[in-house]
């Protein structure tokens, strides 16, 4: 169904595709008379040109009234930003069904991606000195930081295991223990 076949009552379907994509069911609650889309102010146009006609529909969604200006009449799904809007179902679902091949095929191409993405250092690398200098220089800093990090954890072990040793030689030897002083 094209938009100007709409009627007040009719559903209203908005995609919102965002961070998190939304699909949004209204009611149609008014549109407007077709009108040119770029009003002429010369009378005599040449024959045989067709001059687009657009309309505004204002739909009821979540209970807030929401105005769609300048809809081509003859179409039966539209698109402005980030939001895709229809009066069909079928139009949109066939809008949320490439949405999702599309998001299946992004997520197909990880793979080559990360491929790509490792195989382009690596000749980044060959082609570049500071490169893989800057590269090799990560790699060193990454590695001492993981060794710190395995020291420190080594440290803390050795500090509670001590700590434990001088509270079973503190309890043998009959003293008190820090923590009762």
């Amino acid at each position: 169904m094209d938009f100007n076949s709409l009627g007040n009552g009719n559903p209203f379907y908005v995609l919102r595709k965002g961070e998190k994509p939304v699909l949004e069911v209204g009611v149609v609650k008014s549109k407007t008379q077709p009108r040119a889309k770029f009003p002429t102010q010369t009378p005599n146009i040449m024959q045989g040109v067709q001059i687009q006609q657009v309309i505004d529909v204002t739909a009821t969604i979540n209970g807030k009234d929401e105005t769609f200006p300048d809809i081509p009449v003859n179409v039966e799904i539209a698109a402005r930003g980030n939001d895709t809007f229809s009066g069909s179902r079928e139009a949109m679902l066939q809008a949320v069904d490439a949405m999702l091949q599309t998001s299946k095929k992004a997520i197909d191409q990880i793979p080559y991606h990360k491929s790509v993405i490792a195989e382009s250092e690596k000749m980044l690398e060959v082609l570049n000195p500071q490169y893989a200098d800057n590269k090799r220089q990560a790699r060193t800093i990454q590695s001492l930081e993981e060794k710190q990090r395995a020291t420190d954890q080594k440290l803390a072990t050795l500090e509670q295991q001590n700590a434990e040793m001088l509270s079973i030689l503190r309890s043998l030897n009959g003293s008190p223990s820090p923590s009762s002083v």
